[in-house]
């Protein structure tokens, strides 16, 4: 009963202190909590114990707190929030060349550049007549801002 008491609250403290950091890991698909879970287990092994919590945190902080004052400002956690964001970014736009560049010489030419699928422009051609019209850019509009609300206040309770 011991272990099993330990064991949970084991996994609540990791939970407690990882989400927060999954938080920040941006869309899905860029890591989030398996990456962030992959970091604090230094060792490799599996497993993640509190020392290697801790020393994550502790440089997590020490990469935040800049001028290395003890403190983080909301100066330092917002340039920390912008630069997440710019490398993410980077990432993300690296990956859309690399998918555009299909013959991997480093440049984009006019054929694979016009060849490339306009999964958007499909998406809001509804009836597939090669023509978007205002009611179909209007439609898909307001499909987008759905979704985005939908997003926005999070899962429904169940």
């Amino acid at each position: 009963m011991k272990r099993i008491t330990l064991a949970t609250v084991s996994l609540g403290a990791i939970a407690a202190i990882a989400l927060p950091l999954a938080a920040n890991a941006g869309p899905r698909g860029h890591g989030g909590m398996k990456a962030y879970m992959a970091q604090m287990d230094t060792n490799g092994d599996g497993d993640i114990s509190k020392e290697e919590v801790e020393a994550f945190r502790a440089a997590k902080f020490t990469e935040i707190d800049t001028n290395g004052d003890g403190q983080v400002s909301p100066e330092e956690m917002t340039a920390h929030h912008e630069a997440q964001r710019a490398k993410r970014r980077a990432e993300r736009e690296a990956r859309m060349f690399a998918k555009m560049d299909t013959d991997g010489d480093g440049a984009i030419s006019a054929e694979e550049f016009n060849t490339h699928q306009m999964p958007g422009f499909e998406k809001a051609d509804a009836d597939g007549d090669g023509v978007v019209t205002a009611e179909e850019r209007a439609a898909m509009q307001a499909q987008m801002k759905e979704r985005w609300s939908k997003k926005k206040a999070g899962p429904t309770p169940q």
